[in-house]
């Protein structure tokens, strides 16, 4: 059995749970598949397919895709959800949310192992996507350029194209070394643009906003979930901190076609009368297969976990928060809960609670108003990490998040 990751940024091909090449178009994707396919794979006895797909594509897009399938000759067995055929093929347990994007969207999806399938259960569509960060980083590197040297290869078609097509490698380079370089040549003179890893962690922090404020409100609401992100995005510049916020107990990385090999490590499906394909959401664990490489697990930039609040500071003390939950707002007098200032502008009668259980702090949030955490807005609920700021309202009111070992040093 092959299978097939598809989508608009890379493909991969796999048999029988091992990945034999993967490609990245450089045109239409669904034009280019089924040359690429052509000269990918010989003839072979069998040329049974199943597709890996993201949410990202629609009933339209996959039927392009079907059709350049079937002009190979490749027994087209239907599509598969990406993220639940891989969770599938790694029997992870439980919840997990998994983030992936195509050039125009970023994708949360989170799917359920309930011992028999994986399945998936909802998908967060969030606009902008690789392209947004690509423009970013492109306006940046112009900037840069332009402050250097004085000039401005967006005013040269050449020049912006040949900036365009080193950008990825040289995002690549500045994450994993902390800077680099890329040198041109403009009217005899040769320039050379240096970049960060921290110009370019600023540079896309605020496409990266909204992804951060989702996977927040996921996570608190499924506190064991396992987290799945692809390589690629792991490696991306800004990501740690997004990854970090989540604050999930297990985070793993995807290697370039790990979906393809799950896909193909499915069984064969008999053919519909119809002659369409199906496409499954629901997707059955593999009956027999070897066990597959383990993903890695995610390394951020700081090795250590980031340590939950267990206090929250208010003029001068340390109040703590438990599993009864502190509630905090402008009219509040039960024996959990913080009363506020009023005629403060921002703040809620009934503003937020804190929570702690498990080891885990979180804000669920009740306000008009908002509750800011290090400056993102909080969507629902979020974790709460020491050493963040939380704000309630605007202006509103700051609050410093800390963690005491000893808490019978606090008090209510």
């Amino acid at each position: 059995m092959f299978g097939l990751e598809y989508s608009d940024a890379a493909f991969a091909l796999a048999q029988q749970g091992e990945l034999r090449v993967t490609h990245v178009p450089t045109g239409s994707p669904a034009a280019e598949l089924a040359s690429w396919l052509t000269t990918a794979v010989p003839e072979e006895a069998s040329r049974q397919l199943w597709v890996a797909v993201g949410p990202e594509l629609d009933a339209a897009a996959m039927g392009e895709v079907l059709r350049a399938l079937r002009s190979t000759e490749f027994q087209v067995q239907g599509f598969v959800d990406r993220s639940a055929v891989l969770a599938g093929w790694q029997q992870l347990p439980g919840h997990h949310i998994s983030i992936a994007q195509s050039r125009q969207q970023t994708l949360i999806s989170v799917a359920f192992h309930d011992g028999t399938a994986v399945e998936l259960q909802r998908t967060v569509k969030l606009p902008g996507g690789a392209q947004r960060l690509h423009d970013a980083w492109l306006q940046l590197a112009a900037q840069t350029l332009v402050q250097q040297t004085r000039f401005d290869p967006l005013h040269d078609l050449r020049h912006e194209a040949a900036l365009r097509a080193a950008l990825p490698a040289l995002v690549a380079a500045a994450a994993r070394d902390g800077q680099a370089q890329y040198s041109m040549d403009a009217a005899g003179r040769e320039l050379t643009l240096a970049l960060t890893r921290d110009q370019l962690e600023a540079a896309c922090a605020p496409a990266l906003r909204s992804l951060a404020a989702s996977l927040q409100t996921l996570a608190a609401g499924m506190p064991e979930a396992t987290l799945l992100v692809s390589e690629s995005l792991a490696q991306m510049p800004g990501m740690d901190a997004v990854l970090d916020s989540a604050h999930l107990p297990r985070i793993l990385v995807a290697s370039p076609g790990s979906a393809a090999c799950a896909a193909s490590a499915l069984d064969a499906s008999a053919p519909l009368t119809s002659g369409a394909v199906q496409y499954l959401t629901r997707v059955p664990l593999p009956h027999t297969q070897p066990p597959p490489p383990p993903l890695s697990a995610w390394q951020g930039r700081d090795a250590q976990p980031a340590m939950m609040a267990t206090h929250v500071v208010y003029r001068g003390r340390a109040v703590a928060i438990d599993a009864d939950g502190l509630v905090l707002g402008r009219e509040v007098d039960d024996a959990h809960s913080l009363r506020l200032p009023e005629g403060v502008a921002g703040l809620s009668r009934r503003h937020c609670t804190l929570r702690r259980e498990r080891g885990r702090t979180q804000i669920v949030d009740h306000s008009r108003y908002g509750s800011f955490l290090d400056g993102a807005r909080v969507n629902g609920r979020a974790f709460l990490a020491a050493g963040s700021v939380l704000r309630l309202g605007t202006p509103g009111i700051e609050l410093a998040l800390v963690a005491l070992a000893d808490s019978s040093a606090t008090e209510r």
